[in-house]
């Protein structure tokens, strides 16, 4: 069904506060699983929410959780988001690396102690709306074995990275092959899963959604997909004090803690490419989209090009009516 924007996040904002979530981080955190569902990233919108609620109730997101920074070194720091929603931590870490951009040209902030965060393109969005370049990642409990390996110790581990250009460009990406939102979401719709994207408990390839909830999702592009994971995995995970592999937990099972990592880094393109880096970028941009199409596309677009703010968002009719339900409470 389709649903207006505003409303969609006034009923997901009700939600969490009768979960006893603060207003202000009520709406943030809707606001960010709506723009999920706006972008057609379903896995990551409003189905989640429930998920969510559950953190919440299990005791595992702490409504008055202190953001407090635990490392301070000039462009970088790490921040201990005090079990906060994620979407929150998120928020403020990668509005404090934009702000040690402007002052040293580059800003990394490390996360630990946080909740799921939603889509993270919506963060790398925000950056390049503010004029920085952006990359943001983060590491989930494990769902994915490395290249070679039969047993999942990597998480779908996502990274994106954002443009302040016009033409927009906003990658948001899983090392895997398919999103575990998605694989979930297709159990929910009885759908089956695209051939080549997951494993059974029992190691062999699975169209079965819930063969591959109970098994593995496989990396995208071999070894290059396990490759990035890895990096992710440290990155997002060891590097800023929070869990990696079999350590992590919470993201996807939210009634248990969670123990993941982010990183976001921002860049100044003028301290880093000159006044007129964003032009040059800009005119090869558009340069791609103006390609000759191969055959069956109408035309070339760029990561990241999403439906306007304001036309209503497709949420699923179950969907719906579970977050009504979480409202009316």
């Amino acid at each position: 069904m389709e649903v207006e924007r505003e409303r969609a996040e006034a009923v997901a904002t009700a939600a969490f506060e009768a979960c006893g979530i603060d207003a202000d981080d009520a709406v943030t955190t809707a606001r960010v699983l709506v723009s999920a569902d706006a972008r057609g990233k379903h896995s990551h919108g409003l189905r989640r929410l429930p998920r969510f609620v559950r953190g919440i109730e299990h005791g595992n997101v702490d409504p008055d959780g202190e953001i407090a920074i635990q490392r301070d070194h000039g462009a970088t720091a790490t921040l201990s988001g005090g079990s906060r929603l994620g979407p929150v931590v998120a928020t403020d870490a990668m509005a404090m690396a934009c702000a040690r951009a402007g002052e040293f040209g580059i800003g990394a902030v490390g996360v630990n102690e946080t909740n799921h965060l939603g889509m993270l393109g919506y963060y790398t969005e925000m950056a390049r709306q503010d004029g920085y370049v952006a990359l943001a990642m983060t590491n989930t409990e494990p769902a994915m074995p490395p290249h070679g390996a039969a047993e999942p110790i990597l998480g779908t581990n996502p990274i994106a990275i954002g443009l302040p250009t016009e033409p927009a460009f906003n990658l948001d990406m899983s090392t895997s092959a398919i999103s575990r939102g998605a694989v979930s979401r297709a159990s929910d719709r009885g759908e089956s899963l695209p051939e080549g994207v997951a494993i059974s408990a029992d190691g062999e390839p699975t169209t079965d959604p819930d063969a591959a909830l109970d098994g593995s999702i496989r990396p995208f592009g071999g070894a290059k997909g396990s490759g990035l994971a890895i990096a992710v995995e440290v990155l997002a995970g060891g590097l800023v004090g929070a869990s990696m592999g079999r350590d992590v937990t919470g993201t996807y099972h939210t009634a248990d803690p969670c123990t993941k990592g982010d990183l976001f880094v921002a860049i100044d393109p003028v301290a880093l490419g000159g006044e007129d880096a964003v032009e040059r970028i800009e005119t090869f941009l558009t340069g791609i989209t103006a390609l000759e199409t191969a055959a069956g596309f109408d035309s070339v677009r760029l990561p990241g090009q999403a439906r306007p703010t304001g036309e209503p968002v497709h949420v699923d009719d179950e969907t719906w009516a579970e977050v009504r339900s979480l409202a009316d409470r």
